[in-house]
């Protein structure tokens, strides 16, 4: 190793070969690549980490190594042929078959690998072994000993063994850990010897080859597990008579086989078994539970493994569902949830899960489907609910074009002795039931809104709006005029609470806050007056409350149609920043002229924290980070950065030539787009601090970025209009490990600057120019479908609801335009 190194640290700190990761780099003065905790949760990401920043050493063991990822990714990544990576070890458990490490390899790859093998109690790595393809060394020899350790053979006597069958000991008279009730007084300057537990073989030339574990500890994902300490748990309970655990390490599964006293205790297993459970580390779950009437026994009144093990593998018959559709997709999912987590409308880690539990999930979704859910893991650790997961699964099936009949497990009985399983999916006694997830019309709890070229909150399908919006639009009339006193530069909010309702509100230079029921033309609209100007937008909550920011200083919080100020909080400057919401709808963030971000309760908008962000003032929209649990903002200095949630710690932060007066987008694989006043698209990865491309269009920027996808290719594209009369549609690189910037599709030239945030839906997007022009296009090609002018400039984005269009004016009023 040397200082031209760069070393993987990707072992938790509470494994010890985290301490051979860090202190290698520190005695080579090499590089140490670290990433978070998050990022390591995120497979496919993760791997594009280590091939980009050119990784040349990493250790791991092999069950996670092909675990996270396939052999097709790795083939074409960190063991390419022009891979950077030299050394790969993988120890702490069987190393794999060559067959399989040629698959994952390209025929040209130049990677060393090497098997690497060692005990806590010593030294971590005691032996290393070169592999080398076509050598005619079996993968399971583990090599020479390291420096300053012993390795002797034993037999069931004790004795010591110099060829033959027996169990492994490491000794060293340097390398001594003191394990146990032991001390530094008890005999250990001596050589010591500490029994490893493998069993092993040693050949005519002494070398040492590895055949299995002598007792029951087992790996694990990684982590070892007494199989013994799960069986003592489970025979506490005053119903099981007798019980047997099993490791299947080709399936990677834990088998749990119960013989219990009474069947009509049946009823109550699953509460029992899964409180009793909890005793035990998460790790110790089994992945299925059999209730055997009774065991088979040896002639030496011994449990029967092999007739255990043929009850495990009949377990596993399969029916096929010829019900493949969504609703069955979700109750599937529901059976895996179920088994570890009981709460669906809470997060995974509120609910309890751990990354254990998110391990055992995501390798039953994977099993069950078919399919490899690369970011699930991810996404549990990150808090997300049931439906979220349910959706990421949808959607990547979706993709796939996935149409298979899906696996079921059921019940099986093998020479009438299996009463019942429970499995992964499968684990409750009553029959979970989901047909779809309808949305509530209760105002208490869902509602969705439109602003600036987002929707956000529930989603409220919309028959009409779907005919509408699919067909070519030729005609733009308007239906209704506000006055609001003054210029209406602020953006509108559309929104509803349920399907047979829609206001739009919105703020002026006046100060007037407007309301108005779109659906009822007759009735006068709701206004309220706050004391200064107001260019941000309203932030719609539940039951009519709007929180918006005022030139006064004063973030408000409002009843939108009794003109009733909730609460008021003081910043020390204007406020033009449009406030979110955090995903539980319970605090906001939002950004002040006096250079702070602050974070405040919803319900009575006492302060949380506040965080100073530069020397710039915030004047354009927050966004969430969900793959980071972040927010992040721009600043008029230039500055960009992620702050954390719940305590404002800024985690990232980078900084521009010019300054932002936009909100920053999330791409879906994970990458932040920040758009500096000047025209400079910038995409940063924010977890590894990393810039993957810039674009720069030459003009002056105050109009948000708009992620669509088009129905064409579905792939990811950022609409971006600018002050010199352009629009650009910019399609987002396929491959993020190619790091390509983005590819031109079109650009449109107007007569007039753009401002205002265009509007995509479907095949139309709708663009506002300065001059009052007010344009439908096919996103498709940038075709003009027709076009209105309005008599005042326009700075305000418009939204888009069904056959309706709503957007401010220079000219004093909110329009309200027909689309025909």
């Amino acid at each position: 190793m040397t200082e031209n190194d760069k070393i993987s640290q990707l072992t938790n700190f509470t494994f010890d070969p985290c301490i051979i990761e860090i202190f290698l780099s520190l005695s080579c003065a090499a590089t140490l690549f670290m990433v978070s905790k998050q990022l390591k949760y995120e497979a496919n990401r993760l791997l594009e980490k280590i091939f980009h920043a050119h990784v040349t050493f990493l250790q791991i063991t092999p069950s996670l190594f092909f675990h996270m990822w396939s052999t097709k990714r790795l083939r074409i990544t960190i063991l390419d042929k022009n891979s950077y990576l030299r050394i790969l070890l993988l120890g702490g458990e069987p190393f794999p078959s060559t067959k399989l490490l040629s698959e994952a390899s390209h025929s040209q790859n130049k990677t060393r690998l090497f098997n690497i093998y060692g005990i806590t109690e010593v030294s971590c790595w005691s032996s290393i072994n070169e592999i080398i393809k076509n050598n005619g060394i079996d993968e399971s020899y583990i090599g020479e000993p390291l420096s300053e350790t012993i390795y002797q053979v034993r037999n069931e006597n004790n004795e010591i063994l110099t060829r033959g069958t027996g169990f492994l000991y490491i000794g060293s008279s340097s390398r001594i850990c003191i394990i146990g009730n032991e001390t530094d007084e008890d005999n250990l300057c001596k050589q010591v010897f500490r029994y490893t537990g493998d069993v092993i073989s040693i050949d005519d030339h002494g070398r040492i080859f590895y055949l299995g574990r002598q007792n029951n500890v087992i790996k694990r994902f990684g982590i070892k597990v007494n199989l013994r300490e799960l069986e003592k748990v489970m025979t506490e309970l005053n119903f099981v008579r007798n019980c047997a655990a099993l490791w299947d390490a080709k399936s990677h599964k834990l088998y749990l086989c119960l013989s219990i006293m009474k069947i009509k205790e049946f009823i109550n297993l699953e509460n029992n078994i899964i409180s009793h459970l909890r005793i035990l580390p998460a790790i110790y779950k089994p992945d299925k539970i059999i209730i055997v009437e009774q065991f088979d026994f040896t002639s030496n009144g011994k449990i029967c493994m092999s007739s255990l093990k043929k009850v495990c593998r009949n377990s596993e018959t399969e029916v096929i569902s010829a019900n493949n559709s969504y609703a069955d997709i979700g109750e599937i999912f529901k059976n895996l949830w179920s088994q570890h987590i009981k709460v669906k409308d809470v997060g995974f880690l509120t609910s309890g899960g751990t990354s254990i539990t998110a391990l055992q999930i995501s390798s039953a979704a994977a099993e069950t489907f078919k399919v490899e859910f690369p970011e699930l893991i991810g996404m549990l650790l990150k808090d997300v609910t049931f439906i979220e997961c349910v959706n990421y699964i949808r959607t990547t099936l979706t993709s796939l074009d996935w149409n298979m009949s899906l696996n079921r497990c059921i019940a099986v009985f093998y020479d009438n002795k299996i009463q019942s399983i429970f499995n992964t999916d499968k684990f409750m006694i009553e029959k979970p039931v989901l047909n779809s997830y309808p949305m509530s019309t209760n105002r208490n709890n869902s509602y969705q809104y439109k602003c600036r070229g987002k929707t956000n909150g529930d989603i409220l399908v919309q028959e009409q709006s779907i005919k509408l919006l699919s067909i070519n639009i030729s005609s733009i009339e308007v239906v209704s005029t506000y006055n609001l006193q003054k210029c209406v530069d602020a953006s509108p909010t559309v929104y509803c609470y349920s399907t047979s309702e829609l206001f739009v509100t919105v703020g002026s230079h006046s100060g007037i806050i407007c309301t108005v029921n779109l659906l009822e033309k007759n009735t006068k609209p709701y206004e309220l007056k706050l004391p200064d100007r107001i260019e941000a937008s309203i932030l719609v909550l539940t039951e009519f409350r709007g929180i918006v920011g005022c030139y006064d200083g004063y973030i408000y919080c409002v009843h939108l149609k009794t003109g009733e100020v909730i609460w008021k909080f003081q910043t020390q400057d204007m406020v033009k920043c449009t406030a979110i919401t955090c995903v539980q709808k319970s605090k906001i963030f939002v950004g002040s002229y006096d250079h702070h971000i602050y974070c405040l309760s919803i319900e009575d908008g006492t302060q949380i924290w506040k965080t100073k962000a530069s020397q710039g003032g915030i004047c354009a929209t927050g966004c969430l980070h969900p793959q980071s649990i972040s927010v992040l903002f721009g600043t008029l200095d230039g500055t960009c950065l992620a702050l954390r949630q719940f305590s404002g710690l800024i985690m990232w932060k980078h900084k521009l030539q010019d300054p932002v007066f936009v909100a920053p987008v999330v791409l879906q694989n994970g990458y932040v787009l920040f758009c500096s006043v000047a025209g400079m698209l910038c995409c940063f990865d924010i977890e590894t601090d990393c810039q993957m491309w810039r674009y720069e269009i030459c003009g002056n920027v105050f109009s948000y970025p708009i992620i669509t996808h088009m129905s064409i290719n579905n792939n990811e594209h950022v609409i971006l209009a600018s002050r010199n009369k352009h629009l650009y549609c910019l399609e987002m690189p396929q491959m993020i490990m190619e790091e390509k910037e983005p590819r031109l599709r079109y650009m449109l030239q107007f007569h007039s600057a753009i401002f205002a945030t265009p509007w995509c839906e479907d095949k139309h997007m709708f663009v506002a120019c300065t001059d009052g022009t007010f344009q439908v296009f096919d996103i498709l090609e940038g075709k003009l479908f027709t076009s209105k002018r309005l008599p005042g400039e326009i700075f305000s984005s418009p939204v888009v609801h069904d056959n309706l269009a709503v957007l401010g004016c220079r000219d004093n009023n909110l329009y309200v335009l027909k689309l025909g």
